[in-house]
């Protein structure tokens, strides 16, 4: 887990309380993306656009603004729809950072590949808004030092055993899912548009897209691109077996299926899609454990 020292940014811990965790997540992110972005032709903290206010705004040389929203309270997927459409009717980008210990999530969020992992309706909003991942910042105190983690993304996935609903538990509702972490390489900042929202986002690689290629060579190197035989329902069922073993630590089955499915309509796996698709639909059958028999 990578770290970065923040007491030249705060040199006082006034508190722990959120409000001071978003006071350093929003400095740190203004600091690192101004240093790392060279075409930022202007910059500010809480930039007010009158009824709204970003925590970070910058504007690029291409004319292109992004307003930076740092989310630790509550809030529904409504109002991050609300926000992020009022943003894109002035025709800024929108990039939503959460603090992965504040009240904003449901489990607490790391860097690392968890499974059954408790998720907020604020952050499956914004898994769908951001094409299969969000964005979540930590820090973590230490006597009189602060550190964060750098930004990272997760992206969701359906658990094995437990049904893909919405859960209610006193006076909390939640989504249990699966969480891959996805790894950031830079602050480099990219504008572009999904589902007719305009979005910015860091240059990370989508975790459907790693466990693709995992795969893919997997497959070649057991020569299973070329070997029509493997396709029956026997040898399906063994090689996803292997499969599974091999990445059933980080990754869990619905998301090995789903980029399983991929290879083999690309005709890059040579196994059975019907039986990949009959065990997902029995997969779903089990997956309706009670959520009070879970410690989440």
């Amino acid at each position: 887990m990578k770290y970065t020292l923040l007491n030249y940014l705060i040199p006082k811990i006034e508190s722990k309380s959120e409000s001071f965790a978003h006071k350093v997540i929003k400095k740190l992110l203004y600091k690192k993306i101004l240093e790392n972005n060279s075409n930022i032709i202007d910059s500010s903290l809480e930039k007010y656009f009158e009824s709204r206010r970003a925590d970070v705004y910058f504007k690029f040389n291409s004319g292109q603004e992004v307003a930076i929203e740092i989310q630790n309270s509550p809030i529904t997927s409504k109002e991050i729809t609300a926000r992020t459409k009022d943003y894109n009717n002035r025709g800024i980008y929108v990039l939503w950072i959460l603090y992965g210990y504040g009240r904003c999530v449901g489990s607490p969020k790391n860097p690392k590949h968890r499974k059954n992992l408790k998720i907020s309706s604020a952050e499956l909003r914004l898994h769908q808004l951001y094409r299969g991942r969000v964005y979540y910042v930590n820090i973590v105190y230490e006597k009189e030092k602060i550190t964060a983690t750098l930004p990272f993304g997760l992206h969701f996935t359906n658990s094995d055993n437990i049904a893909p609903i919405l859960f209610r538990k006193r006076f909390e509702s939640f989504f249990v899912r699966n969480a891959n972490y996805t790894y950031i390489p830079n602050w480099n900042l990219l504008c572009t548009s999904h589902n007719n929202y305009k979005i910015a986002r860091f240059y990370d690689r989508n975790a459907k897209t790693t466990l693709v290629e995992n795969l893919r060579f997997f497959a070649k190197r057991n020569n299973l691109l070329r070997n029509q035989r493997i396709k029956s329902k026997k040898n399906t069922k063994k090689i996803f077996k292997v499969i599974h073993t091999l990445f059933q630590d980080e990754y869990g089955k619905f998301f090995i299926i789903n980029a399983m499915r991929t290879l083999i309509r690309n005709k890059e796996l040579m196994l059975s899609e019907k039986f990949i698709n009959k065990f997902e639909k029995k997969l779903k059958k089990k997956a309706q454990i009670k959520i009070k028999k879970l410690k989440l």
